[in-house]
């Protein structure tokens, strides 16, 4: 694997991600890094394709980019390696937007997978952290519910 290509892809599309609900939080940007660093990639790349992709990514179309740099992506581990970075950086602020959701979509389509598996990778890590909220539902598990069916 080219290591400098790869650290490229996965930092464009993770900072697609980052950037899909016009806010940079810092615990997004952590967990790019977090990543970056458990996949052993070179740091001062990760560093240096952040701040590009942070002047880069304001001027252009987020579909069409997304979708080019997905088509760079060759490799099935790496395409898997990607999508699961993106995801964790959407559900790194514990709230799942629709505009997350709508760049995790592009994200998926240009990686070639099928929505159906993001959403269930999606579903594996949310149902492991009850702290993710979903934009529109104001479920909270916290919340014990008490009913009088399952007393006794």
């Amino acid at each position: 694997m080219d290591n400098t290509k790869f650290t490229k892809q996965f930092v464009a599309l993770t900072m697609a991600t980052l950037r899909a609900d016009g806010i940079i939080e810092q615990v997004e940007l952590d967990t790019i890094k977090e990543q970056a660093a458990d996949l052993e990639l070179d740091m001062v790349e990760v560093e240096k394709f952040i701040a590009e992709e942070n002047n880069l990514q304001q001027n252009v179309n987020i579909e069409n980019y997304i979708k080019e740099i997905g088509a760079t992506v060759e490799n099935l581990g790496d395409k898997h390696c990607i999508m699961d970075g993106c995801i964790l950086v959407a559900l790194s602020d514990k709230i799942l937007k629709e505009s997350e959701i709508k760049v995790l979509k592009f994200v998926c389509e240009a990686l070639g997978f099928s929505l159906e598996r993001m959403v269930l990778d999606i579903a594996i890590i949310a149902q492991n952290d009850r702290s993710i909220k979903i934009e529109g539902s104001d479920s909270n598990f916290d919340e014990v519910i008490e009913d009088e069916d399952y007393k006794n």
